[in-house]
C-alpha cells in the first residue's frame, strides 16, 4: 500500500478502512476522518494500477474488513489475549508510524533484505510514477497525488533521485540507435512535422522505449 499510494508513514499509520475505496482505487487522506497528513491537507488521492501489488493489498482488505468496523485502522494494531494475538479497534497511538518503521525493520531483517523505511516506498511511488509521464498534465497529476503544494516542490525533491537514470536514458541516445529507426522507418520525428505538444510527447515515449526494463 505504500508503494502504491506514495502516502507519508504518519498518513499510513492513522489511515480507517473507511478511508480505502479499492474499487476505484482511492484514498482519503482527510484529518476529518483522523488522518494525520502533513499540515493537516485533506485530498482524494489515487493508488497506481500495478494488479500484482493490487492483489495482495485486496487480500489484506478483505482480511480487515471481515474482522473491524469501518472506523477501525486499516493497519490495525495487534494485541495478545491469552496468548492469542487479535487486531485491535483502538485507535493508533501518536507514535504509531515508528512503530510501523520498526515493523518494517523486522520485515525485512526477515526477508534477508536491506532495510528500506516507509518514506522510501514513497520515494519510489514518484520515481515509479515520474517515470511514466509522458505529459507535464501527468507530471501535475503526480504531484498532487503526492499532496505537493506546488509542481516545483516535486521537481525539486524527486528530479534528483532519478539522475542515474537520465544518464542512463542519454547514453542510450546513441547515433547507431537513432539512425537505424529512421532507416526503418520508425522514426516518428522524421516523418511529418509535429507540434511542440505532439514532439514532446513522441520524445518522451522515446525515453521510456530506451530505458532498461
Amino acid at each position: 500500500m505504500l508503494f502504491l499510494s506514495g502516502m507519508r508513514g504518519g498518513a499510513f499509520a492513522s489511515l480507517t478502512i473507511e478511508c480505502v475505496n479499492l474499487a476505484d482505487r482511492t484514498i482519503k487522506q482527510w484529518p476529518s476522518l483522523g488522518i494525520k497528513t502533513k499540515n493537516r491537507k485533506s485530498a482524494t488521492t489515487f493508488l497506481l494500477d500495478i494488479p500484482d501489488l493490487i492483489a495482495v493489498v485486496e487480500n489484506w482488505d478483505a482480511f480487515v474488513r471481515t474482522r473491524l468496523p469501518m472506523d477501525a485502522p486499516w493497519y490495525p494494531p495487534v494485541t495478545s489475549q491469552w496468548g492469542e494475538q487479535v487486531l485491535s479497534m483502538n485507535a493508533p497511538g501518536e507514535n504509531r508510524n515508528i512503530a510501523l518503521a520498526k515493523r518494517m525493520r523486522k520485515l525485512f531483517s526477515m526477508a534477508g533484505l536491506p532495510y528500506r523505511s516507509p518514506h522510501k516506498f514513497r520515494h519510489g511511488h514518484a520515481v515509479f510514477a515520474l517515470q511514466h509521464a509522458n505529459t507535464m498534465a501527468d507530471y501535475k497529476a503526480v504531484s498532487m497525488n503526492l499532496m505537493h503544494a506546488d509542481i516545483r516542490v516535486t521537481d525539486g525533491i524527486y528530479a534528483p533521485l532519478a539522475r542515474d537514470e537520465v544518464k542512463e536514458r542519454i547514453a542510450g541516445l546513441t547515433v547507431e540507435t537513432l539512425s537505424q529507426k529512421a532507416m526503418d522507418g520508425k522514426d516518428v520525428l522524421t516523418t511529418h512535422r509535429l507540434s511542440d505538444d505532439e514532439l514532446l510527447i513522441a520524445l518522451a515515449r522515446r525515453l521510456n522505449s530506451l530505458a532498461p526494463r
